[in-house]
Formats: C-alpha cells, sequence, structure tokens
C-alpha cells in the first residue's frame, strides 16, 4: 500500500483515523490494554482494516515485549533483595562468630578473662578491643587477662592493635595481662617501636590470674590502715 492509499484511507474514513489516533496515544504511555481495546472485536476485511490489523500486531509484541521486561526488572530487584538479605545475614553470623570466638569470662570478682583461639586478624582485635571495653565498663573490672595460649600467630599490625588494646584498657581504669604467649608472637612484640614498657606477659592463665589476686590482695593490704 502506498502512502498515496494510505492518505485517501485516513481522509476516507475520519471516525476509524481518530480511533487509530487513540490507539497510538494509549500505546505511546504503556497502556497498552486500553489502546488493543479499541480495536473493534470484527475487524473489517478492507484496506483500512488490514492497517487496523497490522497495528494490533505490533501493539501486542510490544506489550508482550513491555510485560516481559517488566518481569525482568521485578525478577532483578527480588535478586537484588536476595542478595542483600544474605549479606546482612553473612555478617550478623560473621559477629556472632567473632562473639564465639572471643568469649569474656568473669573468672574471679573483677577479674575477666579472654581466651582467644585460632587466627588474631585486624577486624577480630578490633571486634575484641571494642567488646572487652564494654565489659569492662559494664562490670567494673580492675583486670583482664588476655590468653593467647590458642593463637596461631599475628603479624605487626594485629601485634600493634593488642598493644592498643592493653592502652584502651587502662585508660577505663583496667589493668590488663597477656597470657600464653608464643615465641612467635613475642617476637613480633618485641619488634614494635611502641611497645609499652609495663607490658605485663605470663606464661599462662593459671599465672595470670594468680598474678591479678596477689595485686588486689596487696592492693587491699595496702588501703587498710594499720592497727595499733
Amino acid at each position: 500500500m502506498s502512502s498515496g492509499e494510505v492518505e485517501g484511507l485516513l481522509t476516507a474514513e475520519p471516525e476509524r483515523f481518530h480511533r487509530l489516533m487513540a490507539v497510538v496515544g494509549l500505546a505511546s504511555v504503556g497502556e497498552f490494554a486500553a489502546a488493543l481495546a479499541h480495536f473493534a472485536a470484527d475487524a473489517q476485511e478492507d484496506n483500512f482494516g488490514l492497517l487496523e490489523e497490522g497495528l494490533r500486531v505490533f501493539i501486542t509484541e510490544l506489550k508482550a515485549s513491555h510485560e516481559e521486561r517488566e518481569r525482568a526488572h521485578a525478577a532483578l530487584l527480588q535478586a537484588n533483595q536476595d542478595i542483600e538479605q544474605k549479606l546482612a545475614l553473612i555478617e550478623s553470623q560473621r559477629h556472632e562468630i567473632h562473639q564465639l570466638s572471643a568469649p569474656i569470662l568473669d573468672v574471679w570478682d573483677g577479674v575477666l578473662a579472654v581466651p582467644l583461639v585460632g587466627t588474631l586478624d585486624h577486624l577480630r582485635a578490633l571486634a575484641v578491643t571494642d567488646a572487652l571495653l564494654q565489659r569492662v565498663v559494664a562490670t567494673r573490672s580492675r583486670a583482664a587477662l588476655v590468653d593467647l595460649t590458642g593463637v596461631d600467630g599475628v603479624d605487626a599490625e594485629t601485634a600493634d592493635h593488642l598493644i592498643q588494646l592493653v592502652r584502651a584498657v587502662k585508660l577505663v581504669g583496667c589493668r590488663a595481662v597477656i597470657t600464653g604467649v608464643s615465641p612467635g608472637v613475642a617476637r613480633t612484640l618485641a619488634d614494635l617501636e611502641h611497645s609499652p614498657r609495663d607490658l605485663q606477659c605470663l606464661p599462662n592463665l593459671r599465672e595470670g590470674l594468680r598474678h591479678c589476686l596477689l595485686a588486689r590482695s596487696a592492693g587491699s593490704s595496702a588501703a587498710t590502715p594499720n592497727r595499733p
């Protein structure tokens, strides 16, 4: 059909022409169902009917393509939401694992113990520091034993965090004692430039607890005035 024939059809059939314009307008804004509803159920078998049928087929395919894109977009949004939920779950589980891997124990009145097992990395050292500080403040403990017997090893950065832990605990009125230091960890601590001179290290947790109890007993005795 030539362009001239099309123009003739549109001029001869103004009502059908306006209906087609309405169909195109609705389709252009995504109202495909409303656009398709404008087509007559019993299309006339003439040249204009052929034009209408071609446009109906085009809009039907456009509607199907749009719906497919909508389904794909919804699936993508759902996948992103699932990923975010899984990441949140992984982060929650990681936090719980860190909490379990560094339990803070009340071993005596005013004495806490943190037995560490495995690898003491940067993130874990920060988590232990934060948890211990909160526990010290909450319990008003005066001594904290950080036991490294089960620690495989630490690098220089993690060792520095360990020193920072000792200093941070001291700032809230508690003395940290490091126990169970392996030869490798000892070398790493010794190589630090800013290792505190008063860093207290003892061979095992038992000796650490004994040291804390003796220090506490000595402090109590010094605080009690001698009677005549």
